[in-house]
């Protein structure tokens, strides 16, 4: 594990929000990378961008300081336009590499100043620094132990407490987090929410290893179960960090992944489905208490959004809007400046498909 060194700060508490994130393959191997963002908001300048190879990225802001590089790749994701630098929640880029960043509440550790030779980044920066100069995994990895100091600066007013989770278009995964000690890696991770920390939830997969997708035959007493999906009784159902990382875990190993790009990818948001805040069941502020303009008094999956790793597309969802949208990295790497997609979050159906009169029966 690098170290830190002593000096570092928690992140702090005040961010009630879920999310989550995981990655899997086709049945013929296409690999995809999937995220649910659950928040009480959604910040107003938040589009799908695509960021060209030079495109100023941003480490530090702030307090006169500045610091950055031009993007070595190109890359396509959920982002804000509202800072000086475009940042990026979630993304793929052009080499394969997708990521996103999920919140880490009384866990996530940071500097206060950064060593010699270390780049100074802001933790909400990180994700976009990473897409924008690393090819894969490992790169990403190097990049949080061995060149980039997470430093507690703040960002848009507040230090967000944060852990990342990569995924790339060989199989490689993993969870990379700012602990007290210094920035813990766990490769080979398939599915990450928030806090307890990444060890914790691995750990606490044996409480469940009963589950399973076959239906158990006997119930007690000897007899037959009058229902299906016995094989997943005691799954748990709710929408905490814990239950959602377990949930997740098991669907991710046990559904059926589907065949080819789109099969794959319309798999993939049935997944992220199944750990998704409704709105209203999560509620953030006390009854009676008016949130602020654009603040909803629930966390509830804002968006969800999955990214083919081989294709280059990303894809996504609204809560409002479940019609599945993309854009195409592939097509636009080569372009010279910035794209930006409207989220599109009003709700929208399509008429269905006529397929004939049918048969008039004879009287």
């Amino acid at each position: 594990m690098e170290q830190y060194g002593e000096q570092t700060e928690r992140g702090g508490s005040a961010f009630f929000a879920g999310c989550s994130a995981f990655c899997w393959e086709s049945e013929e191997g296409l690999r995809f990378f999937g995220r649910n963002f659950d928040f009480d908001r959604f910040d107003a300048g938040s589009r799908v961008l695509f960021l060209p190879r030079g495109e100023e990225i941003g480490a530090l802001l702030g307090d006169g300081a500045r610091e950055g590089f031009p993007a070595a790749y190109a890359m396509t994701g959920m982002g804000t336009l509202s800072l000086p630098v475009p940042v990026l929640y979630d993304g793929v880029n052009e080499c394969g590499l997708a990521g996103g960043q999920l919140y880490f509440r009384e866990h996530a550790h940071y500097l206060h100043t950064a060593p010699a030779g270390r780049l100074p980044v802001q933790p909400g920066l990180a994700l976009t620094c990473a897409l924008a100069s690393c090819a894969d995994v490992e790169e990403a990895i190097a990049a949080f132990t061995q060149r980039y100091a997470l430093l507690a600066a703040p960002l848009m007013g507040a230090v967000p407490p944060l852990h990342w989770f990569f995924a790339d278009r060989t199989g490689a995964s993993a969870v990379i987090e700012p602990a007290a000690g210094g920035v813990r890696v766990y490769r080979g991770a398939g599915a990450m929410t928030n806090s307890p920390p990444y060890g914790w939830h691995r750990a606490n997969l044996l409480n469940y290893a009963h589950i399973r997708a076959q239906d158990y035959a006997e119930a007690p007493e000897g007899q037959a179960p009058c229902f299906s999906g016995s094989g997943a009784a005691g799954l748990p159902g709710d929408w905490s960090s814990p239950s959602r990382f377990v949930r997740l875990s098991f669907l991710r190993g046990l559904c059926v992944r589907g065949k080819g790009e789109n099969e794959a990818a319309a798999f993939t948001f049935r997944i992220l489905e199944n750990v998704a805040f409704p709105l209203g069941m999560v509620r953030v502020h006390a009854a009676g208490e008016p949130p602020e303009e654009g603040v909803s008094p629930y966390d509830y999956t804002v968006y969800s959004c999955a990214a083919g790793l081989h294709s280059l597309r990303y894809y996504w969802t609204s809560y409002r809007n479940p019609q599945v949208r993309f854009a195409d990295l592939a097509a636009l790497r080569g372009e010279k400046g910035r794209a930006v997609f409207a989220v599109d979050d009003a709700p929208a159906f399509a008429a269905a498909r006529r397929e004939g009169t049918g048969t008039r029966h004879a009287r």
